[in-house]
């Protein structure tokens, strides 16, 4: 399910309150004494004695008006606002929706409790995408200035499986010696198809994470026929492009077996780019389904799975189509 963030913990109290019977320069002098660096002051709320919020005065209408008119007059009375029991996320919703600089929050009686900013929503924006890309990256070290056993401990465990896995790298390699020894230009184009498979895999995996964590009512196979959509678009788009530039990197060389080797590095840009997508869309999905936190399957998890893929693929299609 989607995470619920409760606003109370930063609501902000950096606002201006009038009455409604408070004239133009009433309001002025209350704004002008009031506020502070951090104020703020594009609206300005209308509140009754018992502070239920009644409108706002934007900053730019006060300062239009000519006194002794009311804030009553000319305090708009349709507001967006939400519950103090609402989430940051239904918050930030609203904020861009609407293209607002700040939300009143209420509580059931409508009484003013504080206002939720943009600046806010930024902050918890950038909080959160920085604890994605923590899990992405398998470290979850939450603390400003972690002591270094922790560090070791959150680790030392993904860096073991990784290492466990990269055996199949190099047992992949050790198969394929003779077609490596016999064509070494091969080696020039490994490279490139192991991290391009890694980025294309990881792009899908942040946009499955993000979309499973932002609504909790995801379709999941919409969302996977989405990615892999793009994914093979992508594919075609770069496995064409990685061809010429194979092409005509080995024509430069003179080499003998140009096209057979580019078509070896487009047909495995194709195949393993669109095996990454899938792996990175479909693993996310297969461990909320699992009811484990998705964010757990780290990017550098997916790059050591899509080596091997990689490899396996371009040292196959190496063997058939050159040997």
């Amino acid at each position: 399910m989607k995470k619920h963030h409760p606003m109370l913990n930063i609501l902000s109290d950096n606002f201006i309150t009038v009455r409604p019977d408070n004239d133009v320069k009433e309001a002025m002098n209350i704004v002008i004494l009031d506020s502070k660096d951090e104020t703020m002051i594009d609206n300005i709320y209308v509140v009754d004695k018992k502070n239920k919020l009644l409108g706002i005065v934007a900053l730019k209408d006060l300062i239009i008006a000519r006194s002794p008119t009311m804030m009553s007059k000319i305090m708009r009375k349709e507001i967006h606002s939400l519950k103090e029991d609402s989430s940051i996320d239904e918050a930030i919703d609203m904020i861009q929706k609407y293209d607002l600089e700040m939300i009143p929050i209420l509580d059931y009686f409508g009484h003013l409790r504080g206002i939720f900013t943009a600046e806010d929503a930024l902050d918890f924006l950038k909080e959160t995408s920085l604890e994605t890309y923590r899990n992405l990256a398998s470290t979850k070290e939450t603390k400003e200035n972690p002591k270094a056993i922790d560090k070791v401990k959150s680790r030392l465990p993904w860096l073991l499986i990784l290492l466990f896995l990269a055996l199949f790298t190099s047992s992949i390699l050790s198969s394929f010696e003779v077609t490596i020894s016999s064509v070494i230009v091969l080696t020039y184009f490994q490279t490139m198809i192991l991290d391009t498979s890694g980025n294309i895999s990881t792009q899908a995996l942040a946009s499955t994470v993000i979309n499973i964590s932002m609504n909790p009512n995801l379709n999941y196979k919409k969302q996977l026929f989405k990615e892999v959509s793009i994914g093979l678009i992508n594919s075609i788009i770069t496995a064409t492009f990685g061809f010429i530039v194979a092409y005509l990197f080995l024509s430069i060389l003179s080499h003998d077996q140009s096209y057979q080797i580019s078509m070896t590095v487009g047909l495995t840009l194709l195949l393993s780019l669109s095996i990454g997508t899938l792996t990175g869309s479909i693993i996310p999905i297969i461990f909320k389904k699992l009811n484990i936190d998705p964010s757990v399957a780290s990017g550098p998890f997916m790059a050591t799975i899509n080596d091997v893929f990689s490899l396996l693929i371009y040292l196959s299609l190496a063997t058939y189509l050159l040997l």
